[in-house]
């Protein structure tokens, strides 16, 4: 028997039940997993069409190994398009930029498995979630806003967790997964998953390939978005018993990505990861948890204008930035009483240097691989956290945290137009959230703020940059009866000394007042056996309060509908998605992203898909995305380039056109 399902809170629930009995409850501990196990295996996984119901307050958990509409997920923003109030800045076929309610970049916390994970790009070209495959992960848990402090500095906006569980096998097993997806413009996935392991250790290992042509708009012009891209991961790990774990793991990813929005490519997307976990459960009757850990990432990409595209007149330039990241973390979790408290230090060493070449020939260009690195910013950051689970009775919460960050970043190069050198930010976070459940329903409500330094990307245009901090209220219900279930999740919040970049300005970054409110709102009945209607409202309003004009990247008005056919061995689904016209913009504002292009009309999209589990160990999934073909493209985007070979458009980049997918899954 295996377990994938996070220890720490298993055990930090059944805490109290610990001491003299902890073999009575590792037996009740295995037997509520077999009875998971044997539920989830007894039902096909649902193709996500609308993304995954908020079954906690203010927090969202995604299964990165199921199907999703659109085509399956060539990398962690695909599958993140399916969060509502999830936008995704697409500048090519892969490698778009997530943003959360209109807040992305450092406002929105991504890591793996607790590391940092931070793209090299001085102009956003590859985002975290580009090096991020995420079928190699067990989970993605995702929090709204500033409600919770245990995910390091400024979550302005919240935070993503990509997550692989340890594992513990008291007997020998051995499970292997493989997968192929094909579909329009030559699109092939193929992916491999082994998992191995006894009651000493384990073994899992992952490995997949990504490849897709141009795509071609609905008006069946070609866009410039081919890619090329595969990543391999590996986790060993010593269980010496069921209460303790060391793990090591191993990740390396490789690729290549064609863009639309600019006049260079990604023609090397490499990155190299590892990092070393040791934890211990139910060490007392209040020390339920200890977790020691270090990870090391080096991201080495490369952007020119010569490999991936037609060169025809001008320099050949080629870029090559690098960034090299360093993170540990300490953590122990308590038991006191009716509190569960998480108590602990993360740190965090981060270089970015880079070398470039320039010439009349891709051999001149190619010299930069000659050349010498060089520094160009650095931070450190260490920060102390406190995160508290109060049951004040069977039905009533309170949750709480604090956060305090020491930052100092530092030009290792100044740039001709920044005055100081090094700067150093005292940073401080907290929340405090209110819960109550009462048999179907649970209301919540919330005050939470965080603080944020200016990143490389802000500092790149502006030294002079104070730190912003989030002032924010979270309020919500949710709902689960029977054969229906729904949720409300409202916010509100001013941000002083926001960061906006400007390119009517001439530092191109500097601080404003903000000020945000909006939500989601979800809701899923099973009107008849087998047969489920589903339904997410999104929207956000955004204000420029200093200069009085509509805030920068701000997404418009979304309603997402779909009708889902599900016996249990066949299904099928509809899916409608209603985007409103955008006419409150702010032209030349936004983020370190993108900025607003103008106005953006509204457009409605029909997609498809159906699934048959033709056997336990084999399934089969298909679908058609944009059944009719219609041209079209979103609010939050980036800007057509004119280049050579590609019909221009110089407007925003088009959203696909109609495409076909079919998936086959097996499993052994």
């Amino acid at each position: 028997m295996i377990t994938k399902h996070p220890r720490l809170a298993l055990f930090s629930l059944t805490l109290p039940l610990l001491g003299s009995h902890s073999t009575q409850l590792q037996a009740q501990t295995d037997e509520s997993v077999q009875q998971q196990i044997a539920l989830s295996s007894s039902q096909m996984a649902t193709i996500i069409v609308t993304g995954s119901p908020l079954t906690q307050p203010n927090r969202i958990s995604l299964d990165p190994k199921s199907p999703v509409q659109p085509i399956p997920t060539a990398d962690g923003a695909g599958l993140l398009k399916t969060v509502p109030n999830m936008s995704i800045t697409r500048k090519g076929g892969m490698a778009g930029d997530p943003l959360f309610r209109g807040l992305g970049g450092s406002r929105l916390s991504i890591t793996s498995d607790n590391n940092y994970v931070l793209g090299g790009c001085g102009g956003r070209m590859d985002p975290p979630t580009a090096y991020l495959f995420p079928r190699s992960y067990d989970e993605v848990v995702i929090t709204k806003g500033p409600q919770t402090v245990t995910q390091g500095p400024g979550l302005v906006a919240g935070s993503i967790q990509f997550l692989r569980n340890p594992s513990y096998y008291a007997e020998p097993e051995f499970n292997l997964e493989t997968g192929l997806t094909t579909g329009s413009q030559d699109r092939l996935d193929g992916f491999v998953a082994l998992d191995a392991g006894n009651q000493f250790g384990y073994l899992r290992l992952n490995g997949n390939q990504n490849q897709a042509h141009d795509y071609k708009d609905g008006a069946g012009y070609k866009v410039h978005s081919a890619y090329d891209k595969n990543s391999q991961s590996l986790q060993l790990g010593l269980t010496p018993d069921e209460l303790s774990l060391l793990e090591v793991s191993l990740d390396r990813s490789r690729g290549e990505a064609a863009y639309a929005d600019r006049s260079m490519d990604g023609s090397q997307f490499d990155r190299d990861a590892w990092s070393v976990k040791a934890e211990r459960y139910a060490i007392t009757h209040w020390l339920s948890t200890l977790q020691l850990q270090y990870g090391h990432s080096l991201i080495d990409h490369v952007m020119d204008n010569y490999n991936l595209r037609d060169h025809n007149s001008g320099m050949f330039s080629a870029m090559n930035p690098k960034r090299s990241t360093d993170t540990a973390r300490a953590m122990a979790e308590l038991s006191l009483g009716e509190h569960i408290t998480k108590v602990g230090v993360d740190w965090l060493a981060d270089n970015h240097s880079s070398r470039m070449a320039m010439g009349m020939s891709a051999n001149a260009a190619n010299s930069y691989q000659t050349k010498a690195y060089q520094d160009t910013q650095s931070f450190r950051n260490v920060g102390f956290f406190i995160e508290d689970n109060w049951q004040l009775n069977p039905e009533q919460r309170l949750i709480s945290g604090l956060r305090l960050d020491h930052t100092q970043a530092r030009f290792e190069k100044m740039p001709a137009s920044n005055t100081l050198k090094e700067q150093d930010y005292q940073l401080q976070a907290g929340f405090l959230r209110f819960e109550h459940s009462q048999q179907a329903w649970t209301w919540y409500g919330g005050y939470g703020q965080a603080e944020r330094a200016p990143d490389f990307w802000e500092r790149n245009r502006n030294s002079q940059l104070n730190s912003e901090t989030n002032y924010q209220i979270d309020t919500g219900v949710l709902y689960k009866a029977g054969k229906l279930s729904g949720s409300a999740s409202l916010f509100a919040s001013y941000i002083d000394d926001f960061i906006l970049v400007d390119n009517l300005d001439p530092a191109r970054a500097r601080n404003i007042n903000a000020r945000r409110a909006g939500g989601e709102l979800e809701v899923a009945w099973q009107f008849v056996p087998d047969w489920s209607l589903s339904s997410n409202l999104a929207y956000t309003y955004g204000q420029n309060h200093s200069d009085g004009v509509g805030l920068g990247q701000t997404p418009p008005l979304e309603l997402n509908t779909s009708l889902v056919y599900d016996n249990g061995i066949q299904e099928a689904a509809l899916l409608i998605r209603n985007v409103a016209k955008q006419s409150r913009f702010a032209e030349g504002q936004g983020n370190i992203i993108g900025q607003d292009l103008g106005a953006a009309s509204g457009f409605t999209v029909f997609s498809v898909n159906g699934g048959w589990q033709l056997t336990p160990a084999l399934k089969l999934t298909a679908g058609v995305d944009n059944i009719f073909d219609k041209q079209y493209s979103e609010f939050i985007n980036k800007q057509d380039a004119d280049i050579a070979g590609i019909n221009p458009q110089i407007a925003r980049i088009n959203e696909p056109g109609r495409q076909w997918w079919a998936d086959v899954q097996l499993t052994f």
